[in-house]
């Protein structure tokens, strides 16, 4: 398989579409170092939207917590086999492959 690069500032902040459309964006990935360079090993991938992210702050607050604002932020490591960088402005998410109930 050949290898493709992407630059890491340009993916940070992308929002992720799946079959129903875009619902999450790439945060962070998990990488391993590979010689002088880095591959990824996942993505993790956060909340899609200004709401969901202000939200998340909130819940870090103590006070505010307690005051039951703001809500945990939902977060999700996704193999890199699943994200689709083809276009690097628009990453997609992939579906799984395996056997399907019958």
């Amino acid at each position: 398989m050949a290898r493709h690069e992407v630059r890491f500032e340009a993916l940070i902040g992308c929002p992720v579409t799946g079959a129903g459309g875009a619902f999450a964006r790439i945060e962070d990935v998990r990488v391993e170092p590979d010689g002088e360079a880095y591959l990824v090993r996942s993505f993790i991938l956060g909340p899609l939207g200004a709401w969901a992210t202000l939200s998340a702050f909130f819940w870090q607050l103590p006070t505010l917590r307690a005051l039951g604002l703001g809500r945990k932020s939902r977060i999700r490591v996704v193999p890199w086999e699943l994200i689709d960088l083809s276009d690097p402005e628009h990453p997609k998410l992939l579906e799984r492959e395996g056997p399907t109930a019958s």
